[in-house]
This record gives C-alpha cells, sequence and structure tokens, in this order.
C-alpha cells in the first residue's frame, strides 16, 4: 500500500503539474508572446484541457503553430531539465530523474500521434506538414521509445527492489495506474465537454462527419433511414482508413519499457526503502497540484 500511495501521489503530481505548463505556460504564454490575448481556459482535475485565445488582427501560420506548439516544446524542455540536472542516486531522486523522461514520453507521444492522426495540438501540424508529417512523427516517436527505456532502466529495479516479492510492485503499479486512468476517463465522460472533444477527434473522424453530412444533405435531402445512415458511415470509415500509427506506437513504446524494465532488474543490486518523507514529499506535491488545477478550472469556468 505504501507503495501504492507513492506511485499514484507522483503519477497525479506528474500530470497535474505537466498540465499546468501545457496549458498555462505552453499554449497560453507562447499565445500571449506572439500578440494574442487568453480568453477561456478549461482545465480538467484529473485529465486534460484546452485554452481559447484572441487576436486584434489575423495571425499568421508560424504563430499559430507556436501556440500549437507550445505545450509540448515546454514538457520536453522541463523533462529534459530533470534528466540531465538532477543528480544522484537516491530513490527520489533517480524518481525525478524518471518523471523528467515521463514529460519528454507524453510530450513527444502526443506531438507524434497528434501530427499523424490529426488532433489535439497536431491538428494545424497535420494540415501544414502534408504527407511530410509521416517521418516527422516516426521521428518523436521513436524518441517516445527511447526515453520509455531509459525512464524504465533508470526506476523500475530500484522500485521492485522496495518489495518483498516482484508481483507486489506490479500490483501496486497496476493499482495506481488504474486510479489515475479511471478517475480521468471518469472525468471527462462526467462532464461531456464538447470543446474537449472536438480537440482530440482524429482528423479521419472529421472527415467521415464531414462526407457523411453532404451525403445525406444533398443525395437525400437529409431523409435517410437510421439503416441507411449506418451503412454509409461504415462505407466511409474504409474510405478514409489510416494507417494505425497510434497502436503501432504503442507496441513500440511497450517493447522498449519492457526492455528497459529488463535492464534495469539486471544491474539492481541494491535496495533502496520507501522512506515516510518521500511518501510525504509527494503527497503533498499531489494536493498542491490538484489544488491549484481545481482552483484555476473554478475560478475561469
Amino acid at each position: 500500500m505504501r507503495l501504492t500511495g507513492l506511485l499514484l501521489a507522483i503519477a497525479l503530481a506528474t500530470s497535474r503539474f505537466g498540465l499546468l505548463g501545457h496549458e498555462l505556460v505552453g499554449h497560453g504564454g507562447t499565445a500571449l508572446l506572439v500578440g494574442g490575448r487568453v480568453t477561456d481556459v478549461q482545465l480538467f482535475w484529473f485529465a486534460g484541457g484546452w485554452i481559447r485565445y484572441q487576436f486584434a488582427s489575423p495571425p499568421g501560420t508560424p504563430a499559430l503553430l507556436a501556440i500549437a506548439m507550445g505545450g509540448v516544446a515546454i514538457e520536453a524542455l522541463c523533462g529534459t531539465a530533470l534528466w540531465t540536472l538532477v543528480r544522484g542516486d537516491t530513490l527520489g531522486r533517480r524518481l525525478l530523474r524518471a518523471i523528467g523522461a515521463t514529460f519528454v514520453i507524453h510530450a513527444t507521444w502526443y506531438f507524434a500521434t497528434g501530427a499523424w492522426h490529426g488532433y489535439g495540438d497536431g491538428q494545424l501540424l497535420y494540415r501544414e506538414l502534408g504527407s511530410a508529417r509521416f517521418p516527422v512523427a516516426i521521428f518523436a516517436g521513436a524518441i517516445t521509445c527511447v526515453c520509455g527505456f531509459f525512464a524504465a532502466r533508470e526506476i523500475v529495479g530500484p522500485l521492485v527492489a522496495t518489495a518483498s516479492r516482484r508481483w507486489m510492485f506490479v500490483i501496486a503499479a497496476l493499482l495506481a495506474g488504474g486510479i489515475h486512468a479511471g478517475l480521468a476517463v471518469g472525468e471527462v465522460r462526467l462532464r461531456q465537454d464538447a470543446t474537449y472533444a472536438d480537440v482530440m477527434q482524429p482528423e479521419r473522424e472529421r472527415a467521415v462527419d464531414r462526407d457523411l453530412e453532404r451525403w445525406a444533405m444533398y443525395e437525400h435531402k437529409g431523409q435517410v433511414t437510421e439503416a441507411q445512415r449506418a451503412a454509409e458511415h461504415a462505407r466511409l470509415e474504409k474510405v478514409h482508413h489510416t494507417f494505425p500509427f497510434v497502436w503501432l506506437l504503442a507496441v513500440c513504446a511497450v517493447l522498449a519499457i519492457l526492455a528497459g524494465t529488463w535492464r534495469s532488474l539486471a544491474r539492481t543490486t541494491e535496495r533502496l526503502p520507501i522512506t515516510n518523507g518521500l511518501v510525504r514529499r509527494a503527497t503533498i506535491c499531489a494536493l498542491i497540484a490538484i489544488a491549484t488545477v481545481i482552483a484555476i478550472d473554478l475560478v475561469t469556468r
């Protein structure tokens, strides 16, 4: 239970501080730097978020790209700084380096899959790069896998060594990850935020919806049965089929993490205990991060 609590606190603190940096500093700060004005902020307490901005005159594509990429850029910079600047072999310092790698993993994953599939922050990149988005996404995905390997090699062995049995670590990781994922998914479904749903919709689904509406309006003047609509929707999904890059990257990332885990377990000989101070600091950071997100969300909603 101590290990589960530590992992859950770290996951919550990492994701909430990452959200604040991504949305407010990355997107919001960049929007201000290029002459925009932030008009709306929506932060989920346990999931993602979005930010809306305006300009006095229409901005150019470079400014819009800078804003779109500001979130992943700040995550990548902060993660790289943590990985390179935090030294030492204590469990806490190893965890900080792993958190840094996790920031880079999330940034490059989001960048790669967003650019390939045209969702989230990658929508504009998807349109501007055209077919060049494929090698760009593959390169970013390769960074995801490399960071996954090094993060696992850095921290899995020491964390496993804190438990008397390896299966205890597996249970603790599954519990912490399941609780965190459940909070995020549950909140997204509960809020039913239309803007967030639209932002996270892949370009393929947008194309299917557009063609489906044109078909219903111009060929049937809006008078179609549910069976006809379902059949046409299935046909359009085949027409707009895209390579499932997100699943391929997921498999590659998992294999990289497993390889890093194997190396970490093979070279870990010293047992680093989970101290009360470490659990306390992680819990305090998680509570501060969650409270900050909730406060900003309540004020700006």
